[in-house]
């Protein structure tokens, strides 16, 4: 009887809810278009009633509320699509603040017109707009709008064709825009610089500023990810709602079988007491007739057999019922179960084909971060002894580590990120990427000798807290990673180390120098403007360094079912220190499976060991080589100097400084040099006077001129004055070397 309530109310259940459904849809169909009649209604209604109210405060004098009313109704007429009446009252309420004084309403309501005027291909009105609002924000200094005005005019220009015009005010825009650092401004600058060129037919300048506002729009890679890691946890969550719906109909199962089992139970133990009951009337029936006459006995007897006949007729009915009930109420069941049965197993196929998805796409996800993690051979290249011992909890890891090399330095980090698994992959792969592209930007800008630990970490964090979107409320994910990053100088025998939580380890001569790091991570946090500390150590031959994450000393087990502790990892270094790095991995490994025994790993592991042994890292200056030429470089500035002495140190050429154009040119009269680098940009005498005075007495000598940012009227001038050649500030170090060898040897 229960299992016949449970089916006819889940099923009443279901229908009422079919027929509420039906309803619900079609009331808010209903109430979508009396809301949307409503709301074209209200705005018309409510500017007749704006309307009355800007006369009434004309009348008054009240000048503010007037502004704020004239500017209300401009907005709705522009939201209905009637721009002209629009703009004559956003003019209305520019009249009005003028003589409130109120400039930075004026600035918004002129931005709005220029905005309207564009639309409605009024180009020379739109301009004068933007201008108006230009002005204002020039005397506010506020660089941001300045910017944007300067981006709604060029873009007006460039409505107009004045594709020339529109160049000369992006680049105005460009300059401001580099200042602040603003990447979006410079993206759409980059971006209209590229149409335009494109118009004018330039198109090597339209491909340059194309690949540079492409570069930009990288993040758009990074959004990709978070989609993805937002679909996988969608999928994730449908596998365990997948699981509760499987683990309820078990329990349901479960619950009908024992109710079944309860009905036989209660129906046998009705016949055994029926039984018992009759067999006790039986018995008191023939004792009371054993006292009576012997001429009652065969009419007794006659009226028992009866009345037993009666009974057992009746019982044998009964059962019969009830049996052929209890049949009917267990087909039932096995019906139910049977469709049960097949749902769950449906259920279950379900279940395991998105498994198997999600494992493919994670083992697909193994082998791309197995591709971006260093090669063996890069590691066997640099640092011929070194073991790296990685063992990631789930298949891809929130571990990483990364390494670069150049001109006899390496560049060696290892990280933990936010997260196991998917999410802490995610995260490892946009640290790869970005300290790739902090090391390239870098390399490319100045010399790699120049380069600081902590100026590392600094920059990736700004990248991480950008490309994440970070902000620091209270109510979003504080995802980034702890890093320990050194660079090891092999000629100079020195390390830099910087740290975000993770220090690192210094063997030498049988005793551990822990170098600290700082107790901050690589994303926002309450110290982020604190920058990251350089430290230095002096390195001798045989020292022992140990770079690595927390999963190794965090790990549960041992006799206590506790922690490692860094305390004991420390300790067991320092005992297998003097045996060879091969084998201190070995151990390593032994000693942590050892101590998790059959707990579960909690985390993933990273250890890098590296050996310090006299080895010289390829060079990639030695097609470079000008032991026996003398430079002499003109520049006054004397960061830029030393720029230029740190890259062409490796090259072995005899430098000469001369500090203005007119020490360049007595110099040139005195001493032979093989090649002149000129600054054009120096006090007493500039780099182009300098360069055509050489000229004069010196024809024949290579002149390669120095220039800000390689702007075209400059090239000109350096062309026409004698150059040979330019290059533009700040330098890209192998273009520089190349050009440099092309003549120095001509």
């Amino acid at each position: 009887m229960q299992l016949r309530k449970f089916i006819n109310f889940t099923y009443h259940r279901k229908a009422r809810q079919m027929k509420n459904n039906r309803g619900h849809i079609l009331l808010v169909a209903t109430t979508l278009l009396f809301l949307l009649h409503a709301v074209f209604a209200q705005t018309s209604n409510e500017i007749t009633e704006l309307e009355t109210m800007c006369a009434r405060y004309e009348q008054e004098g009240n000048r503010i509320e007037l502004a704020k009313t004239q500017s209300k109704i401009g907005f709705l007429y522009r939201d209905k699509g009637n721009y002209r009446l629009a703009i004559d009252w956003f003019k209305k309420a520019i009249a009005t603040n003028e003589k409130l004084g109120n400039t930075n309403a004026i600035k918004v309501l002129s931005t709005n017109i220029g905005y309207l005027q564009s639309e409605l291909n009024n180009y020379d009105e739109a301009i004068e707009s933007f201008r108006q609002s230009l002005r204002i924000n020039e005397q506010l200094n506020k660089k941001t709008d300045i910017v944007q005005d300067l981006i709604n005019i060029a873009l007006a220009q460039q409505g107009k064709q004045n594709y020339a015009e529109s160049n000369n005010t992006l680049n105005r825009a460009l300059g401001i825009a580099q200042e602040l650092n603003n990447l979006n401004a410079l993206k759409t600058i980059y971006g209209m610089l590229a149409e335009n060129y494109e118009k004018l037919g330039k198109q090597d300048k339209a491909r340059e500023y194309f690949d540079m506002a492409a570069s930009l729009r990288s993040h758009i890679q990074k959004e990709e990810i978070k989609r993805y890691e937002d679909q996988t946890k969608k999928a994730e969550a449908e596998v365990y709602a997948s699981q509760a719906e499987k683990k309820k109909l078990s329990e349901e199962l479960t619950r009908v079988y024992t109710e079944k089992e309860l009905t036989l139970r209660l129906l046998e133990q009705e016949k055994e007491l029926r039984d018992l009951r009759e067999k006790e009337f039986q018995a008191k029936e023939r004792l009371q007739k054993a006292h009576q006459q012997t001429t009652n006995i065969i009419l007794a007897s006659l009226i028992f057999i009866i009345i037993l006949i009666t009974l057992f007729l009746f019982v044998i009915f009964k059962q019969l019922r009830r049996i052929k009930h209890a049949n009917a109420l267990l087909s039932e069941s096995h019906r139910q179960i049977a469709e049960q049965k097949q749902e769950i197993e449906k259920q279950h196929a379900i279940v395991s084909q998105q498994k198997k998805k999600l494992t493919d796409s994670i083992l697909y996800a193994q082998r791309i971060q197995n591709a971006v993690l260093p090669p063996q051979y890069v590691f066997e290249k640099i640092f011929p002894q070194h073991f790296i011992l990685f063992k990631p909890r789930d298949i891809v890891s929130g571990d990483f580590y990364w390494i670069s090399s150049k001109d006899n330095i390496a560049v060696i980090a290892v990280a933990d990120c936010t997260g196991h698994g998917v999410p802490g992959a995610f995260m490892s792969m946009l640290g790869i990427a970005f300290l790739n592209e902090i090391v390239s930007k870098m390399t490319i800008n100045r010399h790699i000798v120049t380069f600081h630990a902590s100026e590392i970490l600094n920059e990736l964090r700004n990248y991480v807290i950008q490309s994440l979107h970070q902000t620091g409320r209270p109510s979003e994910a504080k995802d980034g990673m702890d890093i320990a990053l050194c660079i090891i100088d092999f000629e100079n025998n020195t390390m830099q180390f910087a740290g975000a939580h993770n220090p690192a380890y210094l063997i030498r001569k049988g005793e551990l120098q822990i170098i600290e790091a700082d107790r901050m991570p690589i994303g926002i946090y309450k110290t982020e403007n604190k920058l990251f500390t350089n430290r230095e150590v002096k390195l001798e031959f045989d020292d022992q360094i140990y770079l690595f994450s927390d999963g190794y000393y965090d790990q549960i087990g041992g006799p206590k079912q506790a922690k490692m502790m860094s305390i004991n990892f420390r300790n067991f270094l320092l005992e297998i220190s003097h045996l060879p790095m091969s084998e201190q991995q070995k151990l390593l490994e032994e000693y942590y499976e050892n101590w998790k025994g059959n707990n579960d790993q909690i985390d993933d592991v990273l250890v890098i060991g590296l050996k310090y042994t006299q080895h010289i890292l390829p060079s990639e200056t030695s097609e470079f080589q000008w032991e026996n030429k003398t430079i002499l470089i003109a520049e006054d500035v004397d960061i830029n100097y030393f720029l230029l002495v740190e890259a062409l140190k490796k090259t072995k050429a005899i430098i000469v400084r001369a500090i203005n154009g007119k020490e360049a040119v007595e110099l040139s009269k005195k001493q032979h040099f093989d090649l002149i680098l000129m600054d054009i940009r120096m006090p007493e005498m500039d780099g182009i006077e300098a360069t055509r005075e050489i000229r004069k007495f010196n024809p024949t000598i290579p002149i390669v001129a120095q220039t800000a940012f390689g702007d075209e009227n400059d090239i000109q001038r350096i062309v026409a004055a004698g150059c040979n050649a330019h290059i533009s500030k700040p330098i890209n170090l192998k273009t520089f070397l190349s050009i440099i060898k092309k003549y120095i040897n001509a």
